[in-house]
């Protein structure tokens, strides 16, 4: 990738508020360029990440670099090694559906506690990602339309009011989003998720957690069916 674009996304990261990154939040940006290069598609599978040369891209010290590339391990994006060292991660189909497997569980429980711990500013919250993918048209880009979906099961994992539980579903949606961020919706599909979410929203407002719970685990297993259906014969995707 050019220098001038990942400094721009480390940039960007504290963008209007007139202020440089703290030392304390710079690995957080750091993990912020990668994370959004690998989305954008602009560092692929098995492309190396050379610590020393995002460093000196960035004018920064090593170590933020090197905290970031824990946090991605973390998150699944990146794979680490003593012989390689840091790498785009790839996923086999047997990774994929068990990351969905891990997702339904996960976030159906999610939802019932949702619907349970539920209060007004959290609802607002999920609310509010609806209505940014009501506003997403048909020129939305793959990455805008996989952040709408992104925001929406964070948006309910948060409001789950398990800080544990809000940490494991980010690690686990990082990685199906980046490989959401590929493809893009149809028209139709779009709107049709579009309404999957919002059934949920409704059963967690209304308070009915097994209904919260049963349609998550249902629009799960439909996603983990059209990512599956990409993969098509593949015996590999990356992120």
């Amino acid at each position: 990738m050019p220098t001038s674009h990942l400094k721009t996304l480390y940039d960007e990261f504290y963008k209007g508020l007139g202020l440089t990154i703290p030392p304390s939040r710079r690995s957080e940006a750091v993990a912020h360029v990668i994370r959004r290069a690998i989305l954008a598609g602009d560092l692929k599978p098995g492309n190396p990440i050379r610590e020393r040369n995002l460093a000196a891209e960035l004018k920064i010290s090593r170590t933020p670099v090197r905290e970031a590339l824990f946090i991605l391990q973390g998150e699944g994006l990146i794979s680490l090694s003593h012989n390689r060292g840091a790498y785009v991660s790839s996923f086999t189909v047997s990774d994929i559906e068990q990351i969905y497997a891990l997702r339904r569980v996960l976030e159906a429980h999610a939802a019932h506690c949702a619907a349970i711990h539920r209060n007004r500013a959290q609802l607002d919250a999920i609310a509010e990602t609806l209505e940014t993918q009501k506003r997403l048209d048909s020129n939305a880009t793959p990455m805008e339309q996989a952040q709408a979906d992104l925001a929406f099961h964070e948006a309910i994992a948060a409001a789950a009011g398990s800080q544990m539980l809000l940490t494991i579903a980010h690690q686990v949606l990082a990685v199906t989003v980046t490989l959401r961020s590929h493809h893009a919706y149809s028209t139709s599909y779009a709107k049709q998720m579009y309404r999957r979410h919002r059934a949920i929203f409704e059963a967690i407002e209304a308070g009915n957690a097994e209904a919260a719970e049963a349609l998550m685990a249902e629009h799960v297993a439909q996603a983990c069916e059209l990512a599956l259906e990409r993969i098509g014969t593949e015996h590999t995707l990356g992120c």
